[in-house]
């Protein structure tokens, strides 16, 4: 193991963290850590009457106010426990992002309970796991869609013992007893008798911080999922590391549009409360793009995929625009990035903002972001610098879900190519945050609030410790400031035939700087004598430069094997390619046949890959790749979203990457 490295706050935060210390992770009247409604009844006193969050009804912005939700909370957390929920049991929701779900998680919260959340877009098979992992006793499912995927299930799952449907369109004639409106859960709360509120605020007056808050599944990229369990402790913890390195001031506006499932987003709860932020809600997700515009975000927490596909509906908008606006816009953005990169302004680049940058960003619904971070996988490059040169503060963040947010840019610090600096922590939640370095270039962690255990698990909760430092599983190398430089997976480094190591993420991401494609898998290991890759191409960009080339197609099987998008996709092939050793370039392609689709099992709800099944279902291909064929015939299963299955056979298109 290499020494160990610690990366103390940068002296402009030190003064923010003897600010703050004793007041955010304290109830500063007694000295004690707080749980999550603990702070929320104290910002409710503060706060008062402002808005905490807003959500967007029938194209109309509603405010709830601190008081408003409080009372909310409270008559839900009522409900709960009348129908005998008590500390330990646990609380599954089934949603897209809504306000409701706030308020039931710290409902549950209040009455010692802890939450588990799925994508709305959750298969039946994954639902079913999570509700018997986690011994959920009752689920809040959003509308008729998700109670018809839950009812499916059979008449018992686990320890649930009732479904609550938060719509209740279309779901006037189900006579399930199991079911219950949320409404009605709702009404029952009200009015609690004295000895009621009594033992509810004696209930949450007792909660510790180190008590279950969350249940966070993990991907499940190389089986089944595992429920990493984090405490009050730990999401605060992780909201002030936020808070602290990026200064985020009370009042900031911040669109909430992940799922509560997702890690950060849980974290993200945690710094609306702690900030205080103004937490927006969208209608629907149709309306994200324009709901941006309309609140003037602030701030901004996305997957790298959705800066992605942010990044690449620009692009595709210019493939429609005219020769002259598209150079206009092309000089607007080689000046924005030369001013981000010599540190300076100067007449050129206010007049690129003028006549291009303000406007875009303002079309994207960034224009006013203060905070903008891209937490999860890595992305390339170019797509980060475009957006500093559109003027959107792009930073990297990374963590991991069993130990939390680790590093960030921040302060004036910023290089694309680097995941920033450990963050602060406040010391009434834990200690300094420290890494190390095995010889293989794994990151090793220690500090904070600790490592979230595993649900049930206490094995592999054990397997992922080196003595007192927590294996992150990630391969990272230091630049000469030492910052942290991400890599890959230690698993995914591979090895060619040759020796040469080769990191696929990397490759991947530079690909998918593209916005013609939409995900890429690399491949390649010690039996192989190059680098390969199988290419999901962008549908809705690479349909309109087929429309644009007179290109015809049906169907996204025609689309991804016609000749010329091979031949496109070989041009962005080949500039990667530029970019990288002669080992590690990309000698061959395919590109697949059908859209990948977590239905299937190849993507994950958050649309990570998921590798082995990818490389399984398509080994066929895989094999034609490198035996030097011209094409191969191929038979995919593909599941639709109502069950369905069929057979989707063709001749799938190998063409050459360099």
């Amino acid at each position: 193991m290499n020494a160990v490295r610690e990366l103390q706050s940068p002296a402009e935060q030190v003064d923010i963290v003897a600010t703050l210390q004793g007041t955010l992770g304290t109830d500063p009247r007694t000295g004690r850590r707080r749980t999550l409604p603990q702070l929320l009844f104290d910002q409710a006193a503060a706060q008062g009457a402002k808005p905490y969050l807003r959500r967007k009804h029938k194209g109309i912005w509603q405010d709830i106010s601190w008081q408003d939700f409080v009372d909310e909370v409270t008559t839900i957390a009522h409900a709960l426990r009348r129908r005998g929920l008590r500390a330990g049991d646990v609380v599954a929701m089934l949603s897209d992002n809504l306000p409701e779900l706030y308020a039931i998680e710290l409902a549950a919260h209040c009455v010692g309970a802890c939450v588990t959340c799925l994508y709305p877009d959750e298969s039946s098979a994954n639902l079913r796991y999570v509700l018997e992992h986690s011994g959920a006793r009752l689920l809040f499912a959003q509308d008729q869609e998700q109670v018809d995927k839950a009812l499916a299930l059979g008449p018992s799952v686990g320890k649930v013992e009732a479904i609550v449907y938060i719509e209740e369109r279309g779901l006037w004639t189900y006579e399930d007893p199991r079911l219950v409106a949320f409404q009605a859960l709702r009404g029952s709360g009200r009015q609690p008798a004295r000895e009621e509120s009594d033992a509810l605020q004696a209930a949450i007056r007792g909660a510790r911080d180190t008590d279950a808050a969350a249940l966070c599944y993990t991907s499940g990229t190389t089986g089944q999922p595992k429920a990493a369990v984090f405490s009050h402790r730990y999401v605060l913890d992780n909201a002030y590391r936020l808070m602290s390195a990026l200064e985020i001031t009370g009042g900031t506006k911040y669109l909430s549009y992940m799922s509560l499932s997702w890690a950060p987003e849980q974290i993200g709860l945690g710094l609306g409360l702690l900030a205080p932020m103004v937490v927006h809600f969208s209608e629907t997700a149709a309306s994200v793009q324009a709901d941006l515009r309309e609140v003037g975000v602030e701030f901004l927490l996305f997957s790298p995929r959705q800066w992605e596909m942010m990044d690449s509906a620009v692009g595709a908008t210019m493939l429609q625009a005219g020769p002259l606006r598209r150079r206009i816009v092309d000089w607007a953005t080689r000046e924005g990035l030369r001013a981000v990169r010599e540190g300076g302004g100067g007449l050129r680049h206010w007049l690129a903002k003028v006549v291009a940058l303000t406007a875009i960003r303002d079309n994207m619904g960034v224009k006013y972001v203060k905070y903008a971070l891209c937490a999860g996988s890595g992305m390339s490059t170019e797509i980060f610098d475009h957006f500093h040169a559109l003027g959107v503060p792009l930073r990297n963040l990374y963590g991991y879900s069993e130990h939390g947010m680790l590093s960030a840019h921040y302060g004036e610090r910023y290089d694309a190519a680097t995941i920033g600096h450990l963050m602060p922590v406040d010391p009434t939640l834990g200690v300094p945050l420290e890494f190390a370095l095995t010889a293989e270039g794994e990151l090793l962690v220690k500090g904070g609030s600790g490592v979230s255990p595993y649900l049930n698990a206490p094995e592999q909760t054990a397997a992922g410790m080196a003595g007192e430092w927590h294996r992150s599983g990630d391969a990272v190398r230091l630049d000469e400031q030492g910052a942290l430089i991400y890599l890959d997976r230690v698993k995914h480094l591979k090895r060619l035939r040759s020796g040469h190591r080769f990191p696929p993420q990397f490759i991947e991401n530079q690909l998918r700087a593209s916005p013609y494609v939409r995900d890429a898998l690399v491949l390649g290991d010690e039996s192989r004598e190059h680098v390969a890759v199988l290419v999901n191409i962008d549908e809705t960009v690479v349909a309109r430069f087929a429309e644009i080339h007179g290109i015809a197609w049906r169907t996204f099987t025609d689309l991804s094997q016609h000749a010329e998008v091979h031949a496109l996709i070989g041009r962005v092939i080949r500039a990667v390619n530029e970019r990288l050793d002669v080992h590690a370039r990309v000698v061959r392609f395919a590109t697949f046949p059908k859209d990948l689709d977590p239905d299937d099992g190849e993507l994950t709800r958050s649309r990570k890959l998921r590798r082995e099944v990818i490389e399984e279902r398509y080994r066929r291909l895989i094999e034609a790749i490198y035996d030097g064929s011209r094409s191969c015939a191929l038979e995919v299963q593909v599941r639709y979203a109502d069950g369905a299955v069929s057979q989707l056979r063709q001749d799938v298109l190998i063409s050459e990457g360099v």
